[in-house]
């Protein structure tokens, strides 16, 4: 057949007729099955991404409860953990917190010295490593803090090792009627100890060392001479073997800002020596000189958290300058006193504040300014979360870091005055103090977001303000005494 040529086709329509309807296509059964499939996979999508959610809100969390300065959690059942007795109060000032301890040079009734690490939530020793022996007559003495101190032994990254020790047998003997007996040391020493348990791991000696500071490897001691010669050393941390030396120069006439001796700082592998009557001199690692010395009523703040020095120098007209100094940046001067940040995220990067009637905002590479505000600032300062949360007299202020706009003000109650601003990250805690006398202090707690006031709780009997050291929440009376607050 020829293609193309139609075909005769006869149809049995009483088949198709009888024939059964075909069954319909299975396709919503299959599509159930493909909804319930895109929905359990959106669910795990969820569950997943929550997860991770929950891991990088955990991980952020324990950042910034890890950053300096942030205490741990406080609520409106705050009350007294433990009361540190004189020695216990000197290892806090010393400023060595690792693994949830503080660790210092300590003096005990008898009048013995040792390396002690004293639980910060209890008090509790967890380890003490003599390194005097008993004395008599500084154990009548009414001062129970050591000659020496102890300092951290940088280390490339998180707490520190090891610690530094200055540890000298001299010291002043304070009597009930303030008679003031000096004991001249007849020996000082450089002790190296293990931050973890406290075994000993240099001693070497360091006779007349009356300032110590320490960078990775390398102990710095100053020892006055008797013509007021004062000569810096830079050590070996472990052998004591002098690397090099530095002679600064004689004290000046101008003694308002200093004792009469040589101090010492370090910070970011930089070293510091002050004398009355002069700024401070920066040395590098190495001795080498960076920064000379010049005659002038001055004085300097360290700022860790920075990883600077600041260089504070009265002007000719009483107005006061801040030298910023950091290790591989050129020194950049700032009218007013710098307000360090007790805490710093890193979220508003090289902001620098100053002082000086009001509040102004700086960038801390090139000197240039940022923003100025009304605010006056009157204790300490926070950067969180883009934010920096001040302490003035008229109350909490929070204001944008980047622009300087206040965000929001909390106000305190009428005759009182907001003291040292303490964070847990959480929310803003001050003590709501009286000016004078008046009422018990209250702690007061703010929202970071708002300011609004969370809660707020009397604080302690016998104390007046608080503060924050390292990750301690402090409270201090009248008196002096501290009191470690959780």
């Amino acid at each position: 057949m020829a293609r193309g040529a139609m075909q005769h086709v006869e149809l049995d329509e009483a088949a198709e007729l009888s024939a059964p309807a075909p069954a319909p296509p299975a396709r919503p059964a299959r599509l159930w099955r493909w909804v319930g499939s895109v929905a359990g996979a959106v669910v795990a999508v969820l569950v997943v991404t929550q997860v991770v959610l929950d891991v990088r809100e955990s991980a952020a969390s324990a950042r910034l409860a890890a950053t300096p300065g942030v205490v741990r959690a406080i609520d409106a059942d705050v009350g007294v953990l433990w009361r540190p007795d004189p020695a216990a109060t000197g290892v806090l000032t010393q400023g060595i917190e690792v693994g949830g301890a503080v660790l210092g040079l300590a003096v005990a009734d008898d009048g013995s010295q040792a390396f002690v690490a004293l639980d910060a939530r209890t008090g509790e020793p967890r380890f003490s490593t003599p390194l005097v022996g008993a004395d008599a007559d500084r154990a009548r003495s009414l001062d129970r803090s050591a000659a020496g101190t102890c300092v951290p032994v940088p280390a490339d990254d998180g707490a520190p090792r090891q610690a530094a020790c200055l540890v000298s047998d001299g010291f002043v003997h304070y009597g009930d009627e303030g008679v003031q007996t000096r004991k001249p040391a007849t020996s000082t020493r450089v002790v190296v100890l293990d931050t973890a348990d406290g075994h000993v791991v240099a001693d070497v000696p360091a006779p007349g060392a009356t300032a110590l500071a320490a960078l990775p490897g390398l102990a710095v001691v100053g020892v006055p001479g008797r013509d007021g010669q004062t000569e810096v050393t830079g050590r070996d941390l472990l052998t004591g073997d002098v690397r090099w030396r530095f002679s600064p120069p004689l004290p000046g006439a101008d003694r308002r800002a200093f004792a009469g001796e040589v101090r010492l700082f370090a910070v970011d592998r930089l070293v510091g020596v002050t004398i009355p009557g002069w700024t401070a001199t920066v040395l590098s690692s190495t001795g080498q000189v960076l920064r000379a010395s010049r005659p002038g009523d001055a004085d300097h703040v360290v700022d860790p958290l920075a990883g600077r020095a600041v260089l504070l120098l009265s002007g000719g007209s009483g107005g006061l300058w801040s030298t910023l100094v950091e290790r591989g940046r050129a020194d950049v001067e700032l009218p007013g006193e710098v307000l360090p940040f007790t805490v710093d995220d890193g979220s508003v990067p090289d902001l620098v504040l100053t002082s000086s009637g009001n509040v102004r905002g700086w960038d801390g590479s090139t000197g240039d300014v940022r923003w100025k505000s009304d605010v006056v600032a009157s204790v300490n300062a926070l950067v969180l979360q883009g934010r920096v949360y001040l302490s003035t007299q008229a109350g909490v202020v929070a204001l944008d870091g980047r622009t300087g706009d206040v965000v929001w003000r909390g106000v305190t109650a009428e005759g009182n005055v907001p003291g040292f601003l303490v964070t847990d990250g959480e929310v803003l805690v001050a003590a709501d103090q009286p000016v004078a006398g008046g009422p018990r202090s209250e702690l007061v707690a703010y929202a970071l977001d708002d300011g609004r006031t969370v809660w707020r709780a009397p604080l302690p009997d016998g104390l007046r303000s608080s503060v924050a050291l390292g990750h301690l929440f402090l409270g201090w009376g009248d008196d002096g005494r501290l009191a470690v607050l959780g």
